[in-house]
């Protein structure tokens, strides 16, 4: 054969298979990419996975959001897509973090729900109460349910409430004493901080935030050393504002 033959030949053979090649990526996407396997809704199966901790959000709600938003699925042909489509709407709901959901062989249309993770609640002095999430997110209140998490009340803003205090009630929520001992966080016009208690000794006046972890620290050394005094009935206020003094009030 000769060699001009030969190389024809083989551009002939390498054009051929470039386009064979191409042929089937073409084939492979358009093929691949659509959504074979639609199965008409029979049933829809709700499963909030943390409901035993919080109750935000309630299989009823999830049913009548959906078909809120026009994606109820019963009767209609679901595949892949249509899970997508059904999870990003339902990602809008307020107080869920995360969806799931996907077709069973028996018709059913599965739906996993995780719920967002409030922190504590804020009821400020002007506007409504709220919940700031772990991801120092603002979170609404639902008429469902109340989550039992410490309060901070008074004149705090929404970017101080995802900053600053957020990180002050992480503090004590990270300790098992304040954790079990602070239910309210009071904010005054001058951002002073007050903690009221659960128990012994009613209010706890902070001061600002500045230095507050050893501030703590000298109030949990006086709690140890004179546990006797933390009582309501001898006092009704310790103020431990100060570097390394502490007062308390009857």
């Amino acid at each position: 054969m000769k060699p001009r033959t030969k190389q024809i030949l083989l551009t002939i053979c390498t054009v051929t298979c470039i386009t064979v090649f191409v042929g089937y990526c073409i084939f492979a996407i358009i093929y691949f990419c659509q959504d074979k396997e639609l199965v008409v809704c029979a049933n829809v199966e709700v499963c909030i996975e943390d409901s035993a901790s919080y109750q935000f959000v309630q299989q009823a709600d999830v049913y009548q959001y959906m078909h809120k938003k026009h994606i109820a699925p019963i009767g209609k042909p679901i595949g892949i897509n249509q899970c997508h489509q059904i999870e990003k709407t339902l990602s809008q709901m307020t107080q869920i973090k995360q969806v799931e959901c996907y077709m069973g062989y028996d018709s059913t249309l599965y739906i996993q729900l995780w719920q967002r993770y409030p922190i504590f609640r804020v009821m400020p002095a002007v506007g409504k109460s709220y919940y700031i999430d772990r991801d120092q997110k603002k979170m609404p209140t639902t008429a469902n349910f109340t989550a039992y998490l410490p309060v901070v009340s008074g004149y705090v803003s929404l970017q101080e409430a995802q900053t600053e205090v957020f990180d002050f009630v992480q503090y004590l929520l990270n300790d098992n004493l304040w954790k079990s001992m602070i239910a309210e966080i009071h904010v005054s016009k001058d951002k002073q901080f007050t903690l009221v208690s659960r128990q012994g000794i009613p209010y706890i006046e902070l001061g600002s935030l500045q230095d507050y972890p050893q501030k703590l620290k000298k109030l949990r050394a006086w709690y140890q050393q004179y546990p006797h005094k933390n009582d309501s009935n001898i006092y009704k206020k310790i103020t431990i504002t100060y570097d390394q003094l502490i007062f308390c009030a009857k």
